[in-house]
C-alpha cells in the first residue's frame, strides 16, 4: 500500500474545490468583461448615431448585438442601417425584431417594428438569379452574390439586397466562368440568367492551376452608399409633424356695426400686441429624398382674447443634415377683443352721427378670411428611431378684408417618417 494515498485523500477535496472556484471566477471575469465590452459598444454606437456617422455607428452595435443579443440592441441596428440606406439589411433586420418583439410580448417595440417594415418595404431593392436546369445542384454549380455563396434553394427567387453595386458570379468545380454586376437603385428589380455552365477538361496531375475567384465588388461601392445615408424622409413615404409654440402676435382688425348709442352704423378699429401660444402640424408625402409636399396647419390663442388659424399647402425641405427650410400658402383668420369709442357713423335717413359720447365698450373684430404667407426655419435637435426633433420657428403674414395679422412664434416640433 502507497503511504502517500491516505494524505493524496485528504488534500483532494479541497484542491478540487480551489480549482473549480478558480475557474468560475475567470469565467465569470470573462463574462462581466464581455457584458461591459458590449455595453460600451452600444454606447458609443448610440452617440454615433445620433451624430449621424451612420459608417461607424453600425459595426459598434452589430459587434454589440453579437456579443450581447437584445432586442433594443438589434432595433437600433436595423434603425442604423435604414439611415445609412441599406434598406434591405435593414428591411430584414427589423422584421427578425418584430419576431422577438412578440415572441418575448413587447407590444410597443412590434408596433415600431411594423411600422419600420411598412415605410421601407417599398423601397427594397430586389434581385432574382435564374440558373439553367440543367446545372441545378450545388455539386455542379455555385451562385456566388458579393463572394458569398447563394443557397440553391434560393436561386430563381427574388431576394432583398441593398442598394448599389453587387457581383454575381457562377463557378463550375471550384472555377468562376461567369461573372456580372448588377447596379440597382431603391424599388428596383432586376432578373440575372447564368449561363449553362462550359464543360471544364481536368488539368493534368503534373500541372497546379491556381483557384480563380471572383473579383471583390468595386471598392468604394458601400462607402457611396455610406456618403449618401438617408435623410430623416426618404423618397416614398409619408410624413406627419406636431409641434408647439410660444410667441408674438400683432393683429389690426376693424369693423362696421350697430352704433351703441344710436341707431345707424358705425366703424370700430383697433390694434393689439398679444402673447401667443398654439400648436402646428404638418402631414405630407417625401417626394424626393429632401424635399417633404403637404399640408401645414397653425393655430393658437392670444392673450387680446382671441384665436389665431391658418392652414395651407406647404413645401419643407432638408437644407444639410441639421437644417429645415419651407414655405406655406396660407388660408385663415384671427380675432381680438378690444375697447373702442364710436367713431362717426350714419344714420338710416344718411345724416351723420359725428363721434359717440359714451365711453368705450368691449367687442369683438375679426380679421375675416385671410391670404397670407408662411415660412418655416428649423433646426434639428436630435435623431431618434421614429424621427427628429427640430427647434422651428413658423413665421407667418395674413391679409384679410378688415386688417392684417403677423406672427412670430418658436416653439419644438417631432417629425415621424
Amino acid at each position: 500500500m502507497n503511504p502517500l494515498r491516505p494524505f493524496r485523500r485528504t488534500l483532494w477535496a479541497p484542491l478540487s474545490a480551489a480549482l473549480l472556484g478558480a475557474s468560475a471566477l475567470l469565467w465569470g471575469r470573462q463574462v462581466a468583461a464581455e457584458e461591459s465590452a458590449a455595453e460600451k459598444l452600444f454606447r458609443e454606437g448610440r452617440a454615433l448615431l445620433v451624430e449621424q456617422r451612420f459608417a461607424e455607428a453600425c459595426p459598434k452595435l452589430e459587434e454589440s448585438q453579437r456579443l450581447e443579443p437584445s432586442l433594443g440592441t438589434k432595433l437600433n441596428v436595423a434603425f442604423c442601417h435604414e439611415r445609412l440606406g441599406d434598406v434591405a439589411t435593414a428591411w430584414v433586420g427589423f422584421q427578425e425584431a418584430l419576431t422577438t418583439a412578440r415572441t418575448e410580448g413587447d407590444a410597443a417595440r412590434e408596433a415600431f417594428a411594423r411600422s419600420r417594415i411598412e415605410a421601407i418595404a417599398p423601397r427594397v431593392p430586389w434581385l432574382r438569379v435564374r440558373v439553367s436546369a440543367g446545372d441545378a445542384g450545388a455539386d455542379q454549380v455555385a451562385i456566388l452574390i458579393d463572394g458569398a455563396a447563394l443557397d440553391p434553394v434560393a436561386w430563381d427567387k427574388e431576394l432583398p439586397v441593398d442598394p448599389g453595386e453587387h457581383v454575381v458570379a457562377a463557378a463550375h468545380r471550384g472555377e468562376v466562368f461567369w461573372q456580372t454586376t448588377v447596379a440597382l437603385r431603391e424599388s428596383e428589380r432586376a432578373d440575372v440568367a447564368v449561363p449553362p455552365a462550359a464543360p471544364v477538361e481536368p488539368a493534368p496531375a503534373a500541372v497546379s492551376r491556381p483557384e480563380q475567384r471572383p473579383t471583390a465588388p468595386r471598392a468604394g461601392a458601400r462607402e457611396a452608399r455610406s456618403a449618401r445615408a438617408a435623410a430623416p424622409g426618404a423618397a416614398g413615404g409619408f410624413v406627419y409633424e406636431a409641434g408647439v409654440l410660444v410667441g408674438f402676435l400683432w393683429l389690426e382688425a376693424g369693423k362696421n356695426d350697430g352704433c351703441i348709442t344710436r341707431y345707424g352704423t358705425c366703424s370700430f378699429d383697433a390694434e393689439t400686441d398679444s402673447f401667443l401660444a398654439g400648436a402646428t402640424g404638418f402631414v405630407g408625402y417625401t417626394a424626393m429624398e429632401r424635399l417633404d409636399l403637404g399640408l401645414r396647419a397653425q393655430i393658437g390663442l392670444h392673450s387680446s382674447e382671441g384665436i389665431l388659424f391658418a392652414l395651407g399647402p406647404s413645401a419643407s425641405y432638408l437644407l444639410g443634415e441639421r437644417f429645415r427650410v419651407g414655405s406655406t400658402l396660407l388660408f385663415g383668420t384671427a380675432t381680438h377683443t378690444a375697447e373702442v369709442y364710436e367713431q362717426g357713423g350714419y344714420l338710416p335717413d344718411g345724416s351723420s352721427t359725428g363721434y359717440g359720447d359714451e365711453g368705450p365698450v368691449e367687442t369683438d373684430l375679426p380679421l375675416g378670411f385671410s391670404l397670407g404667407l408662411g415660412a418655416e426655419l428649423g433646426m434639428k435637435l436630435m435623431d431618434s428611431p421614429a424621427g427628429s426633433l427640430f427647434l422651428q420657428a413658423t413665421p407667418l403674414f395674413l391679409v384679410g378684408a378688415d386688417g392684417v395679422a403677423a406672427s412670430l412664434p418658436l416653439g419644438v416640433a417631432y417629425r415621424w417618417n
